[in-house]
């Protein structure tokens, strides 16, 4: 991208999108805001992270030992986050060194797997967001991210498993990793003569190309937890590149961009320059204090201001809010209570949210799943962490919703709707939280058209109150 085209996009006042259905593909829009579906519905995704086996790529071919056991995930997953968890969001991460293993060389095969994961989840009523993923820059100075090729300088040592949450942490702090991220956001060339920032933006291009026919992949996020140290000016210049190449491979994508990962720890990001793309989300991630201390605080104000300042800055973009990670360990009390404050904090603000993580048996243990009797095999679902996601939203609404309130102890989601149309809505329904079924008011009166299934409830309802409760 040329310096004149950069200060073009850091003097564009903020986007304007006229609300118009997407061109070519894409399920999802981004409008003021709020996400909008074909139908001009207003949607809300929420769901997990999935690490899957394949796709995040932390194995290498020369004789070195993996990083770390990564679980397989398919479908039938998704079906089970859409029926008993009521979920229809997987967020999907993927690395630069599965798509470009080699300079120049894309892997179809890879490229093939993620849409057919895409196209498995969609079919059972759950969206993916497919997010290019790192941790410590790349897999061979850290976990995954970028392959060999693009770090720059390269590396003295390589590095390989198995790695421990230590190990990890002391690898996102090393001179290796912290070397490779200047270099990155700096736009330094490579020795074909390309820069980093023209590499990334065409492997971005290639993964956006490849998701045109899977219209399941509603959103393609640039770069998870970039490290700009704080160049604010070098991380707008970076997400452009990749934006600009990717809304030319694939016109109708929603982008999802995330502030610099600095306010995992500070809780905020202030925003001087308005992301200078329309028909995007932004995807902050909520860690207050997690990653200090576990939260020992327990100071649920600091997370609800964290995800309120999250929420005025997404409007400062003009943006949806995707908190793109929170999370804690769900075995423990304050794990819990740590996840429900930002389950409810989410409500109040109509955002969307991916928890951290469907499934892990190495490093952490944030999971669904405890292992197995074997190491790294599943064992038995923890119930109280699912009845926990198992919570009911809308997830498509004729009208414009204004508010989102779920009752945990009596099981009621009221929600209420402005301008509310004649079209169909959709609540999730979760067979884990309602078994026996769900019954339905509009303004107070009971809905007889109601339709439950595979974790949705649709009916119509031209009312300003939806109130969804246990059949009796």
């Amino acid at each position: 991208m040329t310096l004149l085209l950069l200060l073009a996009l850091g003097c564009r006042s903020a986007p304007v999108d006229t609300g118009a259905a997407p061109a070519t593909g894409a399920l999802l829009r981004s409008v003021d805001g709020r996400l909008l579906d074909a139908q001009g519905r207003q949607v809300l995704l929420r769901g997990v992270n999935a690490r899957v086996n394949g796709l995040f790529d932390v194995t290498f071919d020369d004789g070195r030992v993996a990083l770390e056991e990564i679980p397989p995930f398919s479908g039938e997953d998704c079906a089970f986050l859409a029926r008993d968890l009521g979920l229809n969001l997987l967020r999907l991460p993927v690395n630069w060194s599965g798509v470009e293993p080699e300079e120049g060389a894309f892997d179809a095969a890879y490229l093939d797997r993620i849409g057919r994961l895409v196209d498995d989840c969609e079919a059972v009523g759950v969206h993916t967001i497919v997010d290019l993923h790192q941790d410590a820059y790349g897999k061979d100075i850290g976990e995954d991210g970028a392959p060999l090729w693009a770090i720059v300088p390269p590396p003295e040592a390589l590095l390989e498993g198995p790695l421990t949450s230590e190990e990890l942490a002391r690898r996102r702090l090393s001179a290796p990793v912290l070397a490779a991220f200047r270099s990155l956001y700096q736009d330094a060339a490579l020795p074909s003569g390309r820069t980093l920032h023209q590499a990334h933006a065409e492997m971005a291009a290639q993964l956006a190309a490849s998701l045109v026919d899977h219209p399941g992949a509603v959103a393609l996020e640039l770069h998870n937890e970039p490290v700009s140290l704080g160049d604010q000016a070098a991380l707008d210049a970076f997400h452009a590149a990749s934006a600009e190449a990717v809304r030319a491979a694939h016109p109708s994508l929603p982008v999802v961009f995330e502030p610099d990962a600095l306010r995992n720890l500070v809780d905020s990001a202030p925003v001087h320059t308005p992301f200078p793309f329309a028909n995007t989300l932004y995807g902050p991630h909520i860690y207050t204090d997690v990653f200090e201390d576990g939260w020992q605080s327990e100071d649920t104000d600091a997370i609800r201001a964290s995800v309120a300042a999250a929420a005025d800055e997404a409007t400062a973009h003009g943006a949806h809010l995707f908190v793109g990670e929170f999370g804690n360990d769900p075995r423990t009390e304050r794990g819990a209570l740590y996840i429900d404050t930002c389950l409810d904090a989410f409500d109040q603000h109509r955002a969307s949210w991916a928890l951290w993580l469907y499934e892990e048996h190495s490093q952490d243990a944030w999971g669904l799943w405890d292992e197995g009797e074997a190491a790294h095999t599943r064992g038995a679902l923890r119930a109280a962490a699912a009845d926990q996601l198992a919570r009911p939203f809308p997830t498509a609404i004729d009208g414009v919703v204004s508010s989102v309130a779920w009752d945990g102890a009596a099981k009621v989601l009221t929600v209420r709707v402005a301008g509310a149309g004649d079209g169909e809505h959709e609540i999730s329904a979760p067979t884990r939280t309602w078994p026996d079924g769900v019954a339905v008011t509009c303004d107070g009166e009971a809905v007889g058209d109601l339709v439950v299934g595979d974790g949705r409830a649709r009916f119509s309802c031209a009312g300003a109150e939806l109130r969804i409760a246990p059949m009796l």
